[in-house]
């Protein structure tokens, strides 16, 4: 029974240490600097960037800190990017979520999302339901870009889900911000009623584009204006037009049209 007491201070005196560091995240804090301490060491308590810990106290990067001294910790910062262990991570993009779309997907409105510690644009867009190619061109990124934690990104409005092409600008540009999504040809015509538009998709072909939709993939070839029908890249929007002859190749035709 003695030795079990001899423990209840220690843990109620480190219940308090994380109930304080918690209620910081709740709003703006003051700290006061110990003995070793320095803006990469508080940024890691607060998960807090170093850097802007520094801009916010007026302070050199790498400022050689006093004990006694206050620094001013916002959380407005994006979040710590050192190598020190993050205790108590920030919990950042909580009401992301329940506004994209119920079946996957960008919702009504664009949304921003705070990128955290491990994210790339493919796992955002897995957690999200989200297309990565959609979130990547949103944002004026590059496959390749590595993303920092605290970066702002913005999940777009009415973006495919996960796994999905959005609909390219200039898919055969390639010179083009997005030349890596794929590159492209022809152009769709107008559209009528009954007509639809879609959006090409890895491994597509437009003989598996035509059974999809019961249309004879030659007319689809001529409405699209398309060079060489052998040539459709992901992100390029063909125009599916109700005028054309009915499918006429050897893949299965799932939704047959009527007549």
């Amino acid at each position: 029974m003695l030795r079990l007491n001899r423990f209840i201070p220690v843990l109620v005196g480190s219940a308090l240490i994380l109930s304080s560091v918690t209620a910081a995240f709740a709003q703006d804090e003051n700290y006061t600097v110990v003995t070793g301490d320095s803006l990469d060491k508080i940024g890691a308590i607060y998960d807090v960037q170093a850097a802007c810990l520094a801009q916010t106290n007026n302070l050199a990067p790498g400022a050689i800190l006093e004990p006694g001294q206050v620094i001013a910790v916002s959380f407005d910062c994006p979040l710590y990017d050192g190598v020190d262990f993050v205790r108590t991570p920030r919990e950042v993009n909580t009401d992301v979520t329940a506004s994209l779309g119920q079946g996957g997907g960008g919702g009504s409105a664009s949304v921003p999302y705070q990128v955290q510690r491990g994210d790339s644009l493919d796992s955002i867009g897995q957690a999200l339901n989200v297309s990565s190619v959609a979130i990547q061109v949103a944002n004026g990124l590059k496959a390749s870009d590595i993303l920092q934690p605290g970066q702002e990104l913005t999940i777009p409005a009415d973006a495919p889900p996960y796994g999905q092409f959005p609909a390219l600008t200039t898919p055969d540009d390639p010179n083009s911000d997005e030349s890596e999504l794929g590159q492209g040809g022809g152009g769709a015509t107008d559209l009528s009623g009954g007509d639809t538009t879609y959006v090409v998709q890895l491994n597509d072909s437009l003989d598996t584009i035509g059974a999809l939709f019961d249309v004879q993939t030659a007319c689809l070839a001529t409405e699209n204006n398309l060079a060489d029908p052998a040539k459709i890249y992901p992100g390029q929007s063909l125009a599916v037009k109700e005028s054309c002859p009915r499918y006429d190749g050897f893949d299965f035709v799932i939704n047959s049209r009527g007549g």
